[in-house]
């Protein structure tokens, strides 16, 4: 076991998944811990990006899953870690109050 995950290489892809899931995370904390339209500017930047965050909300869990699938289940791959921050994502989208 420990070779298995020492010769483990995380794609780009996995790696880009990652780094979506967090964005995503701090979206949606952001958007729902403060009032984002304060400032014009900022207000603009979260209408353009609400759509394309929902989706990745609902569909990068799935993606996630698949992936940690086609890495034979390796704890040392990065969706795992994706998945995990995806779901915390939809749990502060869906029962988290805005201010």
């Amino acid at each position: 076991m420990p070779d298995r995950l020492a010769s483990f290489k995380n794609s780009g892809r996995n790696q880009v998944l990652f780094i979506l899931s967090i964005i995503t995370i701090l979206y949606w904390l952001t958007a729902k811990s403060s009032n984002v339209y304060n400032n014009a500017f900022i207000g603009a930047v979260f209408e353009l990006l609400w759509l394309p965050m929902i989706a990745f909300a609902f569909i990068g869990p799935v993606f996630s899953t698949i992936l940690f699938v086609k890495d034979k289940y390796n704890p040392g791959s990065l969706v795992l870690y994706a998945a995990v921050l995806q779901i915390v994502a939809l749990y502060i989208l869906i029962f988290f109050k805005s201010n």
